[in-house]
């Protein structure tokens, strides 16, 4: 019935609430993902009456949240790609530091030991020259380990992180799963009445989720959240929550992975993880750590090959060739854990020109093999036995057995090479400094032509071989006595007379021309004879027993500091080094300014976010005077009735 006295009661009720509610928005004004509330109101069934309808004053019918989806939603999504990006920058900028540092990089250790090379090019007999190209050659090498030991430490740190990330979100799933259960259950759920602190609740831990690993979320008709990561793998799924877990990788186990239990086995579903800061680990790991590590490894190999290469050419002060200045490891291949074979499989670089900074993957499908290139996804294949040489400069061979169909390998050409680089001499007199073919002209000459030593290609065939310490055979070029320009070359070995060789030969002495060349008598080295000789000179072809003063090999050392020798011929070594630096750090000046785009983001997001759910002190304690007065003027409504009600019981009594 109407009656001012139910009506008073209702608005006091109605106020009381309304107030109580804005009370609690000012107390937690200040508390993390709370959204303010707010009372519905709404008039009681009015009373007909002669009169008409007579309102039956107010109820509060539910207390609702001020909460929009979706900009809760460009929160969560923002602070996924934020977390991404401050973690990529954060292990960006670490390696570009280490490598672009003017002091600890590998630029100044490779500038000094090739200014050691031209030191003893200077003076080949000086043994002190020769100790300090010895003394820079170590520290290069340890430079080498030194960087490589840190970008194994970068990458412990991610393994590290990720181990101790994984149980966060198991933590926060399962709290996820429990408020789902509460929020299920509660009553008045299904009427529309929500547990407001509960989905905020919820609501703060997808955010704090979301700062690990994107997330996918489905509401269930119940209320409850489904969570959903990588390409779809539930992470919660109604009431319950399905623990993610740390597994060793299948191919190296001290890389950390994340696995997924799929029935009674586990799935690795770490490259489908994305975004978060467990994304951004994943990411450095392979776009960042591991090319930079292999493209270091890559230096190594193609320095150890190239200068052992032309060391080789030389000859030590022992008149000895010269041998290995630097030794270097074998490439890693990894056999996965799943193998069925006992199969082995071995890499051999064969061409460090050809290198890349990618590992790869091998795999056999009972018939063929296939090589993958991991970086970009390019294979070689189908490839029907083993050995196979690579396009990219390796060589691969099988053994301990036949592969079964299904077993797989991973092959990392370059990876450990900057680790296992070190010096192959550390006797100063097998510094290599000298060529080992002398060149003379007879004093008797007339003419004015010169000879030299054009170019060594290999010490390992017969000539240098047959006898140690001695050229076999060497060579006498003698020029015809009578007919200008043409010339012969003889076998001059003692004690016999010289034998005939090549010729006769007629020679260019406008240009000069090689008179003993490789792709003419197959010899290991090619002379060249410039000027004109005159009729009967000759020159002596032998071997540089004892060659103290020559650097002429040295000076060839000296010289592939600026050899393009990496990279398909187009970049020396401290070129490739360069490159490494500039890559490193366009990633890392991207990854600074993405970061600091998506920071700026997420704020946005986070204040749109709290101009509409956000606690406005200045509205709440407007709201509380307007309630107050309310309350007061509905408690005003109560006394009235009551003056009203005893008038009338005074009215009977007389």
């Amino acid at each position: 019935m109407s009656n001012p006295l139910n009506i008073g009661i209702s608005g006091l009720l109605t106020a009381q609430r309304s107030l109580a509610v804005t009370s609690n928005n000012v107390s937690n004004v200040n508390t993390e993902g709370y959204s303010r509330q707010r009372t519905d109101i709404s008039n009681r069934t009015p009373v007909y009456s002669a009169g008409g309808y007579l309102g039956a004053g107010s109820n509060v019918t539910n207390v609702s949240r001020v909460y929009d989806s979706f900009l809760n939603g460009q929160v969560v999504s923002n602070t996924t790609r934020s977390s991404y990006l401050e973690v990529s920058y954060n292990y960006a900028s670490q390696m570009d530091d280490m490598l672009a540092d003017p002091q600890a990089g590998l630029t100044p250790a490779l500038q000094d030991f090739f200014s050691a090379t031209q030191g003893v090019a200077n003076d080949p007999t000086s043994i002190p020259a020769r100790q300090v190209l010895l003394t820079s050659a170590e520290s290069l090498t340890n430079r080498f380990g030194v960087m490589s030991k840190r970008m194994s430490d970068l990458r412990e740190s991610v393994n590290q992180e990720v181990s101790n990330i994984v149980p966060e979100i198991n933590a926060l799933a399962q709290q996820i799963a429990s408020l789902n259960d509460a929020i299920s259950r509660s009553p008045g759920i299904h009427s529309g009445r929500m547990p407001n602190d509960l989905l905020d609740k919820r609501d703060q831990l997808l955010v704090q989720l979301s700062k690990f690993v994107d997330v996918q979320t489905v509401e269930q008709s119940n209320f409850t959240l489904n969570v959903y990561i990588g390409n779809g793998q539930a992470l919660v799924a109604d009431t319950e929550s399905q623990e993610l877990s740390i597994i060793p990788n299948a191919y190296d186990s001290s890389q950390m992975d994340i696995g997924y239990a799929n029935g009674n086995s586990v799935v690795n579903i770490t490259s489908l993880l994305t975004g978060g800061r467990l994304g951004g680990l994943i990411d450095q790991r392979t776009e960042i750590i591991a090319p930079a590590e292999n493209s270091l490894g890559r230096i190594a190999v193609a320095l150890s090959d190239t200068f052992n290469k032309q060391h080789h050419q030389g000859m030590d002060l022992n008149s000895s060739l010269g041998g290995d200045f630097f030794k270097v490891g074998s490439p890693e291949v990894l056999a996965s854990s799943s193998n069925v074979s006992t199969a082995s499989v071995s890499a051999t670089i064969t061409d460090p020109n050809l290198l890349s900074d990618s590992d790869y993957k091998l795999t056999f499908d009972g018939s063929n093999y296939t090589l993958t290139r991991i970086s970009d996804g390019q294979g070689e294949g189908p490839i029907a036995a083993l050995p196979f040489t690579s396009a990219d400069g390796f060589t691969l061979a099988v053994s301990g057995g036949p592969p079964a169909a299904g077993d797989s390998f991973l092959i990392r050409p370059t990876r450990g090479m900057a680790r296992s680089i070190d010096v192959a001499i550390n006797d100063t007199a097998k510094i290599a400094a000298a060529s080992p073919i002398r060149v003379t002209a007879s004093t008797d000459n007339i003419g004015s032509g010169q000879i030299a030593v054009s170019a060594v290609s290999n010490t390992a065939g017969a000539e240098f071989t047959t006898t140690p310490g001695a050229l076999a055979p060497p060579l006498l070029i003698e020029f015809d006595s009578t007919v200008p320009n043409q010339y012969r070359v003889f076998d001059n070995t003692p004690p016999g007379p010289p034998a005939l060789l090549s010729g006769p030969n007629i020679y260019d002495p406008a240009n000069g021309m090689d008179v003993v060349a490789d792709n003419g008598l197959g010899y290991g080295y090619e002379v060249h004879v410039a000027g004109a000789p005159g009729l009967g000179d000759s020159f002596e072809v032998g071997y540089n027993s004892q060659g103290i003063s020559d650097n002429s090999n040295m000076l060839s050392l000296s010289g592939l500091q600026t050899r393009n020798s990496m990279l398909g011929g187009t970049a020396s070594f401290l070129d490739a080094y360069a490159g490494i630096i500039t890559d490193i750090g366009t990633k890392t000046h991207q990854a600074d300014i993405a970061n600091q785009a998506q920071q700026g983001l997420l704020r946005q997001a986070q204040s749109a976010r709290e101009a509409v759910s956000g606690v406005n002190l200045d509205e709440e304690a407007a709201n509380i005077m307007r309630f107050q007065q309310a309350y007061q003027a509905s408690a005003q409504v109560i006394s009235t009735a009551q003056s009203m009600f005893d008038a009338l019981l005074g009215a009977v009594r007389r």
